[in-house]
């Protein structure tokens, strides 16, 4: 099986190229069908289609909401009428936009947990678990 020609190692690393060959400013595009300007990315186009106002008869009267509102709304609807799926989605969102308080605890809880730490001290002592003779303080 015949060799091709030799090819000289690049001086440039795995995946780079020669800087001369880099697009410069005011030279034609090197990407000329590119994206073209003023058009929107997919967040933008979906934010837009959600904030979007939308006439409603919502509880009898009309109204004007956006299509997110509306879509709360519904959520809501359904979770109240019994819809398992409904309620676990809104379960989710109230623990994440609207977590519950941290209560402090009472004064009966506080005295219980400062009764077991004495009890816990008290044992510590009466064993002396934690505390090393005056030999082995010494000699370590």
């Amino acid at each position: 099986m015949a060799k091709g020609p030799y090819k000289k190692p690049s001086k440039w690393a795995k995946g780079k190229t020669d800087p001369d060959s880099w697009w410069k400013k005011g030279e034609p595009s090197p990407n000329p069908k590119g994206r073209p300007k003023g058009s929107k990315n997919q967040k933008t186009l979906w934010k837009e289609a959600v904030q979007k106002k939308i006439t409603v008869n919502f509880d009898g009267e009309t109204q004007k909401m956006t299509k997110q509102e509306l879509t709360y709304h519904q959520l809501a609807q359904k979770a109240a009428s019994g819809d398992l799926k409904a309620i676990a989605m809104q379960m989710s969102l109230d623990e994440k936009f609207d977590p519950g308080e941290n209560i402090p605890p009472t004064k009966a809880e506080s005295a219980a947990d400062f009764d077991t730490f004495d009890q816990w001290f008290k044992l510590r002592e009466t064993f002396k678990v934690f505390k090393q003779s005056d030999e082995e303080e010494n000699n370590g």
